[in-house]
């Protein structure tokens, strides 16, 4: 049991200590990273320290000005148990909650990182929404051919008019990136960022998609679509794998189709075998000062 810990912000001299702490984990990612993780602006890392020993590590990104999200925790093998992540990411909330104009605080974790989720649950974060990270990996086992293309949505405002209603609905869970679901709100929908996103109205046109390009170590074609009959409407499959192709022309690289499925998404798949799945994800979080 650990009697004194402090708390600060990580710096580029803290590698060593970093390196150190025995994690349980092969290369581990926050290692890879460090130094852009302590160069640029919207990370931070936090470090939880006995005596000189660094023990427990965690930190947050904003994202789209207003958006903290947690992540990075690792906590030496040696001191688990110790309730060390709650005590450091309750320090980390306590800093995002100094931040000009940051107002939403939450965390993604996999279903199956049981202590993570019994850490952000701790911390007095709700659940909000599982999304289950999927893959096309084989194009040809979806039946892509069925219907027409949708009309695509070129035009800046008429953008603007269709994701409006998105913007006043907090309660919509929105994937800004791949792994980073947030609560809707007009940040997220500014207009240089949705200038470059391609997007699909069905000919009702009372159904869009929006396919832009995100890279997470692969370059995807990341698609959002919110509502659960995905693989029902007629030629929505056949524009998706259309906008995948013209990404990858600009691009000049492969890239794979990904979606964040909801239940009924990921329970109506028409082809297993076209996919390849994570466990879901469960977005917890919280409004800051509403």
């Amino acid at each position: 049991m650990i009697d004194t810990i402090h708390f600060r912000q990580l710096e580029l001299g803290d590698r060593d200590k970093l390196e150190q702490m025995e994690t349980g984990k092969q290369d581990d990612y926050v290692i890879r990273i460090f130094d852009r993780l302590i160069e640029y602006k919207e990370h931070k890392v936090f470090g939880l320290f006995a005596g000189d020993q660094l023990v427990s590590v965690g930190g947050y990104t904003i994202f789209a000005e207003q958006y903290a999200m947690l992540g990075r925790l690792r906590t030496h093998v040696r001191y688990r148990g110790e309730g060390l992540a709650t005590k450091l990411l309750k320090h980390v909330i306590q800093e995002i909650e100094k931040l000009d104009g940051v107002n939403w605080v939450g965390g993604n974790m996999q279903r199956h990182n049981y202590s993570g989720m019994n850490v952000l649950n701790k911390l007095g974060l709700p659940e909000l929404i599982d999304l289950h990270a999927s893959t096309v990996v084989d194009d040809k086992k979806l039946d892509i051919e069925t219907g027409p293309l949708w009309k695509e949505i070129s035009e800046l405002d008429e953008k603007k008019r269709w994701l409006d209603s998105l913007s006043k609905d907090p309660n919509t869970i929105f994937p800004y990136e791949s792994y980073y679901p947030f609560p809707a709100s007009p940040t997220l929908f500014k207009d240089e960022i949705i200038k470059n996103w391609l997007m699909f109205k069905n000919a009702t046109e009372d159904r869009f998609v929006i396919v832009k390009e995100d890279q997470k170590k692969y370059k995807y074609a990341q698609t959002i679509y919110l509502w659960d009959d995905l693989w029902e409407q007629p030629g929505l499959l056949k524009t998706i794998s259309h906008a995948k192709h013209r990404l990858a022309q600009q691009s000049e690289e492969d890239m794979y189709i990904r979606f964040d499925l909801t239940e009924k998404q990921r329970a109506t798949v028409p082809n297993e075998n076209a996919f390849s799945f994570q466990d879901p994800w469960v977005l917890h979080g919280k409004w800051l000062n509403r």
